[in-house]
């Protein structure tokens, strides 16, 4: 099955992962994605990067399900009745908040009173504590929180985890020192950071941060830390122009 010509829409597939979330355990997720892209032929290990899977796991949810079918999904560790709970036959409820992200700023709708809570983007304290306190309320998914937030899924449970038992001075505010000078990522990095984030996000391609760096590491024989390209894309407002850029290219390409 050729999948070249088809293309993938990152606002679609946020859209469609979050929907999947409100009734599918996160793990069930990963593994239909991993086999489905395994299926259509990708390479393992971008496969174990885009998912956010270790690649031995995905192997083995792969071999369990060509050997036991559907039942492989379920986690192991957990009762089937449990997994019956976590898997209901019922239409979801409608989510009780909405979260979006427009002009700089993240925008968080109250669905029973269609109040809106504006936050910008650069008070990046302030919109962790709320993206992770509605997250641990069960207000929206890891999966919408550790997007806004730009950072990886297991990330965000970390620091929910750690938010629960510290206050938000010790988890959320950075005391280290020097990580932001620009001492360790000269122009051709940005650059290059640049020229990668928008090429892998109108392909259809992850813009994780630790995707991006592996390759940036891999093409200009550095060794940042996908903090530091975290830090980047944030500061060079990559992270909002994500929704956007690909609907530019598209008009830009209707126009021509």
């Amino acid at each position: 099955m050729d999948c070249q010509n088809i293309v993938f829409s990152p606002k679609h597939s946020h859209k469609r992962i979050e929907k999947a979330l409100q009734i599918l355990p996160e793990l069930v997720v990963k593994k239909v994605l991993f086999f489905a892209l395994y299926l259509l032929g990708a390479r393992m290990s971008a496969i174990a990067s885009l998912v956010e899977m270790s690649e031995e796991s995905g192997k083995t949810a792969i071999n369990r399900i060509l050997r036991d079918g559907i039942p492989a999904l379920r986690d192991r560790r957990q009762s089937a009745k449990t997994c019956e709970l976590q898997l209901p036959h019922s239409s979801p409820q409608a989510p009780q908040v909405s979260v979006a992200t427009e002009g700089g700023s993240c925008i968080v709708t109250f669905a029973d009173s269609n109040q809106q809570l504006k936050i910008s983007q650069s008070h990046r304290v302030h919109l962790r504590s709320v993206m992770l306190s509605l997250f641990q309320a069960g207000l929206i998914s890891a999966h919408t929180a550790s997007t806004v937030l730009g950072i990886t899924i297991a990330h965000c449970r970390d620091l929910s985890e750690k938010l629960r038992h510290e206050g938000v001075t010790e988890v959320l505010v950075d005391k280290r020192k020097g990580q932001k000078h620009d001492l360790r990522v000269n122009p051709q990095v940005k650059a290059e950071l640049v020229q990668q984030f928008a090429a892998r996000l109108i392909a259809g391609y992850s813009v994780s941060s630790q995707a991006l760096t592996e390759i940036i590491n891999d093409n200009q024989k550095t060794a940042v830390s996908p903090r530091t390209i975290r830090w980047h894309m944030n500061k060079l407002g990559l992270m909002d122009i994500k929704k956007t850029l690909p609907k530019l290219v598209e008009s830009l390409k209707k126009n021509s």
